[in-house]
């Protein structure tokens, strides 16, 4: 007659335990080297401009002319510190490009402002539901847009409705 094998000793070390279940922190916003921030609007001269200010202000600018141009690039693996986007654009406009940003885990952490010629409530009130964190008109100040980046990437939200 066989012996049954004794059964799988469990050990108990309340040090991992303690470890494993610790809260990770965040990742924090404040970083090292240059900002990078997205540009998306179907106008060449407002991509040119926006990039003008951004550039001088020590930023790294990548463009995109539309919502679907962008989306492409950041689910291959552009990785902005701030998003500016347009809301009328061909193909695929600023807020439908906010609903699939905000659909991916780590597409939505990154704080996208809008900046467009729209300056209703209402368009507000669909960026601010779609995620936006920002919202601000054409034509813009180069000082107060740049000083929202800051806020922005710092994790502010600025946009309230």
């Amino acid at each position: 007659m066989s012996t049954p094998a004794p059964a799988a000793e469990s050990i108990f070390d309340p040090q991992q335990t303690i470890m494993q279940t610790e809260p990770v922190a965040a990742p924090s916003p404040v970083f090292q080297g240059q900002p990078k921030v997205l540009i998306i609007d179907d106008s060449v001269t407002v991509r040119s401009l926006l990039s003008m200010t951004f550039e001088n202000a020590g930023y790294e600018v990548e463009q995109a002319r539309d919502g679907q141009d962008a989306l492409k690039q950041l689910q291959e693996g552009l990785n902005p510190h701030l998003v500016f986007c347009d809301i009328e654009m061909p193909r695929m406009d600023g807020l439908k490009l906010l609903s699939y940003l905000q659909a991916d885990p780590v597409l939505s952490q990154i704080p996208v402002a809008m900046l467009t010629s729209r300056g209703a409530k209402k368009h507000r009130q669909i960026a601010a539901e779609r995620g936006a964190k920002g919202y601000f008109t054409k034509p813009y100040v180069e000082d107060v847009l740049l000083d929202a980046a800051k806020r922005l990437i710092a994790g502010e939200m600025l946009l309230e409705v």
